[in-house]
């Protein structure tokens, strides 16, 4: 059986050789040769990654393609095919950040507000749903990017916990405390475009990341930073048919109910000749994920694949088909996590993800900066977001279940210290 799901992210690739023997079977593991690795790292140091002022950053070629590959989750895509917006905030985000600068961000990151330096920027965040781990790291990739650019001063983070009132709300509330470069995780698709028009009207810079707002006016959104939603779906089907051998029957699970990155990728994924039989609303979270699984099982319907959009509730779906004593279908899910990998190589199925997709905050915090000194940017980013089978390597013992992997871009003091106690 299949399950397919979304949001996910992982560590660095292999080779083409060594990936193929280590998705094929999780009980054979097979060593990566790091040559080429040392060698473009000895490079890097002989060049040097110096960061400047204004948000720019002169790092190699080199160290660039390296921190592409650990973002992407793959060594097939060139840092010089991706759009300029996206390859300057990657660039940003090779220099890795001081201990000091690190601390100063982990204190952000717990509080509702910072003052991060003197410029003269206030950068909010308003998110629609920032209740679970793939958010809060994303919460920290806008606090470290924006530590980038000396022209911002304090950051102001809102959570509206899925409610459409609430963040309507926190976006009065930010353009009322002078918040003039905004970045968005919009939850709630159309709904949310008259709030964030209003926003902008009071003058600030509006970006959203992650899901999809194609059709967005640019009244609402000045740059959104996203997958082609549509395409996504297709890769999904495509990666179904790669796992299961046909196009279903398969689940589709979803997050908030209606929110606009589970609609496209369905839509499209149905398109492309996927047969889905059952649909389970989750909130993104274990539980949720654990009662669409559970009402999933005692269906009895025989899907062989699940599509979902969030990787870190993966384990409570596969653990429903381990007390049930079923066979676990094939999952296909969007972003990465420590415990899905793991639990994959304990308890094999066939398992496809994305990278963790944190870093496209990073974007949306190098559009708004930029909008708002008064420079042109793109109305929309679009990244490749390539589905590929789950790699041994990715499953990280001593990390904390809820580590996204490296492609989030948080550095592992800081990933320490977000996920103590987990």
């Amino acid at each position: 059986m299949i399950v397919l799901a979304g949001c996910g992210g992982g560590s660095s690739s292999t080779s083409a050789e060594t990936e193929a023997a280590e998705t094929e079977e999780p009980a054979t593991e097979e060593g990566a040769t790091e040559e080429e690795a040392g060698t473009e790292e000895a490079a890097s140091e002989e060049e040097g990654g110096e960061e400047e002022a204004s948000g720019e950053a002169t790092v190699s070629e080199g160290e660039l393609q390296k921190t592409v590959d650990t973002a992407l989750e793959t060594e097939e895509i060139e840092a010089s095919s991706l759009p300029p917006l996206m390859r300057e905030a990657l660039e940003l985000a090779t220099t890795e950040p001081t201990e000091e600068e690190m601390e100063t961000a982990f204190e952000c990151w717990k509080q509702n507000s910072c003052t991060i330096g003197e410029g003269p920027i206030t950068l909010g965040l308003a998110d629609g749903f920032g209740d679970n781990t793939w958010r809060q790291f994303s919460k920290m990739g806008v606090i470290l990017q924006a530590m980038k650019f000396p022209e911002v001063g304090k950051i102001i983070l809102t959570n509206a916990h899925g409610e459409l009132a609430t963040f309507q709300s926190n976006l009065r509330s930010l353009t009322a405390q002078g918040a003039k470069a905004i970045v968005v995780y919009n939850d709630f698709g159309p709904a949310a475009y008259s709030a964030l028009e209003a926003a902008q009207r009071e003058g600030a810079a509006i970006s959203t990341y992650v899901g999809p707002n194609d059709g967005a006016p640019v009244t609402a959104i000045n740059t959104r930073v996203q997958p082609d939603i549509c395409q996504a779906g297709k890769e999904m089907a495509k990666a179904t048919e790669e796992a299961i051998g046909g196009p279903g029957p398969v689940a589709y699970f979803e997050g908030t109910p209606g929110n606009p990155e589970d609609e496209g990728w369905k839509k499209c994924a149905t398109e492309e000749g996927i047969e889905s039989i059952f649909e389970g609303e989750t909130e993104w979270t274990p539980a949720g994920a654990q009662k669409a699984a559970s009402a999933l099982v005692a269906s009895g319907k025989p899907v062989k694949a699940i599509l979902y959009s969030y990787s870190n509730p993966v384990p409570s779906i596969v653990n429903v088909y381990l007390k049930a004593g079923k066979e676990i279908p094939a999952i296909i899910t969007w972003t990465q996590n420590n415990e899905t990998t793991c639990q994959w190589i304990e308890h094999p199925y066939k398992l496809y993800q994305t990278n963790a997709l944190n870093w496209a905050a990073r974007v949306s915090v190098d559009a708004v900066v930029k909008k708002t000194e008064g420079e042109e940017v793109p109305e929309a980013v679009i990244y490749p977001q390539p589905f590929s089978p789950a790699k041994r390597s990715s499953c990280e013992k001593g990390k904390p279940a809820e580590y996204p992997g490296k492609s989030a871009l948080i550095p592992e003091f800081l990933v320490e210290k977000m996920l103590a106690g987990q």
